[in-house]
């Protein structure tokens, strides 16, 4: 299996491809835009390039299909990876419903994985699955998250992810097809061991669960003459005895002013906004959802921006991608 350096080699091939057309190029004036800044890069002119998306973004509404195209053609013939990655970040998380953002988060996934952060790098493969599941780049992203997979040495779950990129890549996509093939080669063993032991699985499943099933019966009902005990015990005046009240929670601290948040995500639906704040208050984060659309996920509301700024570096460490935004008002 080749290296991780064959891996970067083959991303540096990618970045520097700027002048290549884009999986979800669409018609109109927008369009022109991305294709004039690529073109000015492929014959040696990427300065005046940026220049031009520049122009673009200072010119373009905050947000609207222009301005986002322009992030994502200055993002395409960045100087450095991390002023790529940057312009990238910013369209999956703050425009996540826009177009752009589906190839946005793949070639973060790939820069993830020319540096060797493969979990950052599934991070970014994973929400591609779930944002985007009939996307056209769905292939694309099966197939690299079964690389990053073999390269971790677990076969089973890359093989299922080679299969589904194999499913899903276009016949005219000659090239991924035949990459896709010959990663696939280690399955054939993992696809024989799970056939030889599928029939023995099932005998050892059904085992188990009848023991389990007879250990909680009893679990249950010792649990019950241990309680029928105890409620002969407590004296009745116990049964009676008044609750004590719960202290008061103390009031969290008010900021004047809006503030400021660290945003994780922008969802067209309220449902996948709710989803994800909900994960992230089960890891202890006070998350929220604005209420107008998009549905903006946002952690925390600090009168000081440096103190939002923390707030980005710690999830961020916590292998959760943030933003700092000026907060909404309360």
């Amino acid at each position: 299996m080749p290296r991780m350096r064959t891996i970067r080699v083959l991303l540096a091939g990618l970045l520097l491809a700027a002048a290549a057309p884009v999986a979800h190029a669409q018609g109109g004036a927008t369009d022109s835009v991305l294709v004039r800044v690529q073109r000015l890069a492929s014959t040696g002119n990427a300065a005046a390039g940026r220049a031009l998306a520049d122009s673009v973004l200072g010119a373009a509404k905050e947000g609207s299909p222009a301005y986002v195209d322009a992030l994502f053609a200055r993002a395409s013939i960045a100087e450095s990876a991390d002023t790529a990655r940057k312009d990238y970040l910013r369209i999956a998380v703050d425009y996540s419903i826009s177009p752009r953002a589906e190839d946005s988060l793949l070639r973060l996934a790939q820069m993830e994985i020319a540096r060797g952060d493969r979990v950052a790098a599934k991070q970014y493969l994973e929400r591609l699955a779930l944002e985007h599941p009939g996307g056209a780049s769905r292939a694309q992203s099966a197939y690299w998250l079964g690389r990053v997979l073999l390269d971790e040495g677990a076969l089973v779950p890359a093989c299922a992810s080679l299969a589904e990129a194999k499913a899903r890549v276009a016949p005219s996509d000659v090239e991924l097809a035949n990459q896709i093939t010959y990663y696939s080669r280690a399955c054939v063993a993992v696809q024989r061991a799970a056939d030889s032991a599928r029939a023995d699985s099932i005998d050892k499943v059904m085992k188990v669960a009848k023991a389990d099933s007879i250990a909680r019966a009893d679990s249950i009902v010792k649990a019950e003459t241990i309680a029928k005990k105890k409620a002969k015990v407590l004296p009745k005046k116990d049964a009676k005895a008044p609750l004590e009240k719960e202290a008061p929670k103390a009031a969290a601290p008010k900021t004047k002013g809006p503030g400021w948040s660290a945003q994780v995500a922008a969802y067209d639906s309220p449902e996948n906004a709710q989803r994800l704040a909900k994960k992230l208050s089960d890891r202890g984060y006070e998350a929220r959802v604005t209420n107008e659309k998009p549905f903006r996920v946002r952690v925390g509301r600090y009168a000081r921006r440096a103190e939002a700024v923390d707030l980005v570096a710690k999830l961020k460490d916590a292998k959760i991608t943030a933003i700092v935004v000026e907060a909404e008002k309360p």
